[in-house]
């Protein structure tokens, strides 16, 4: 029994999305975990999961219809006297009427008379999901102190491949128990906000409590993350260098020390403020990267390697600045290969972390993406096209595929920077607890 849960009236919407036999399952962990759960389901989704079905589950009589008989609870009563209103699955349908304030049946009438946090959990097509009007409704949500757990990419009952899965009914549970956890007391409250869209969040910090990753999702892993860029340098005062940011990595470090984990940040040579909770060492070449990682990769559990090390280094760096001359029309400069510090890393046969590679590529993506998986033997590999100038290098937003070696695992769309490093390192943790 979950301490968190104990005693808590729970009143778990369902709505008629084809997850409403997940809500099943929900219902008894949530019994389980020692909550007291009341059932209200719209009348779309008792065409999927019999009434009768949670009436044994919960123990408790299942809620339609506002006019039901006398024996029924009222929407007040329901309101008033619960912790917790969960709604999962919330279609589009059912979201788009809590966000017009509707009360047109029993379940929006309990979310609108409701004192108590309410959660909602999407599940929808990923057209549906993506479309500005249901994108508008879960900000008014947001913007209202909705909780709005954010949907899985993965396969839909429709065939497509996307966002707009909802949770399992496991994640849901852990996620419930977080809410409880970090604000027993609290009461969503209306944030105040004259513009027409709620702002982005901006960091994984904020995104811990606006997208719902419970923030001890990290807690007990050690990861070290390489970001930015390397220079090479070819004399005191020349370098070969190219144009990552660094942004992605740092994103991905403040995620991972939200989310409760050690992080260990390596960075090249870039002008970013060191995230909250984050160890950092700045570095400036291939090889000086190398050796910092080697410093801690023995002691660290994930590695996630954002940075975008040069691939050859300068073999003779003059120790003063070149000249130019009248009579020079050139120079050559000879290259060598630098080491390949993922694959050093992914290779390892003793003390080998769960190890997560960026590929940033301009054209095949998929298939350089999936060789290099396989030549640097990695657990994941992010994908993303930098020769797109909307989420490329120095740009605040991105949009990546993640592989590993069975294939695709998800597809995030075009987003903040911030908001992917989230989604990701959730992705990252729950690869890395099942590995």
């Amino acid at each position: 029994m979950d301490t968190q849960l104990k005693n808590r009236k729970i009143v778990l919407g369902v709505t008629g999305g084809i997850a409403a036999y997940k809500a099943c399952t929900l219902c008894r962990l949530l019994i389980k975990g020692g909550a007291d759960v009341y059932v209200c389901m719209t009348e779309a989704a008792t065409k999927l999961v019999g009434k009768s079905t949670f009436e044994a589950l919960s123990g408790h009589p299942v809620s339609i219809d506002i006019f039901e008989d006398s024996k029924s609870i009222s929407h007040i009563s329901l309101a008033t006297n619960a912790d917790m209103v969960l709604i999962a699955p919330a279609t589009a349908n059912t979201i788009a009427k809590i966000a017009a304030g509707l009360a047109d049946n029993m379940l929006t009438a309990v979310t609108l008379a409701a004192t108590c946090p309410i959660v909602v959990a999407p599940a929808m097509n990923s057209n549906m999901f993506n479309n500005q009007a249901t994108q508008d409704n879960l900000k008014t949500l947001l913007r209202r102190g909705i909780y709005v757990i954010t949907p899985a990419s993965g396969e839909l009952a429709c065939g497509t491949f996307g966002p707009g899965r909802m949770k399992e009914p496991e994640e849901l549970y852990e996620d419930v128990c977080s809410i409880f956890a970090n604000r027993i007391e609290s009461k969503p409250g209306l944030i105040e906000n004259n513009q027409d869209r709620l702002p982005a969040p901006q960091s994984p910090l904020e995104l811990t409590q606006t997208r719902l990753l419970p923030k001890s999702f990290g807690v007990g892993f050690n990861v070290l993350i390489t970001a930015g860029p390397t220079e090479e340098a070819i004399d005191p005062v020349r370098y070969i260098s190219n144009n990552s940011s660094g942004k992605m990595g740092f994103y991905m470090a403040e995620a991972a020390s939200a989310l409760g984990a050690d992080v260990t940040l390596i960075a090249g040579p870039v002008n970013l403020p060191t995230p909250k909770g984050v160890r950092r060492i700045d570095v400036k070449s291939a090889v000086q990267m190398l050796h910092a990682v080697e410093d801690f990769v023995t002691k660290t559990d994930i590695m996630v390697g954002t940075a975008a090390v040069a691939d050859f280094r300068v073999e003779n760096v003059s120790p003063i600045k070149i000249k130019k001359t009248d009579d020079t029309d050139s120079i050559t400069l000879k290259l060598v290969k630098n080491p390949d510090i993922l694959a050093t890393v992914g290779k390892r046969e003793v003390n080998r972390p769960f190890t997560v590679g960026f590929a940033a590529e301009t054209n095949n993506g998929e298939e350089h993406a999936k060789e290099k998986l396989e030549r640097k033997n990695l657990d994941l590999i992010v994908l993303n096209d930098v020769s797109r100038q909307d989420i490329g290098f120095n740009s605040d937003n991105n949009e990546v595929t993640v592989f590993d070696k069975d294939g695709k695992v998800a597809h995030f769309d075009k987003q903040s920077k911030a908001n992917i490093a989230a989604c990701l390192m959730e992705l990252i943790f729950k690869a890395a607890k099942k590995n």
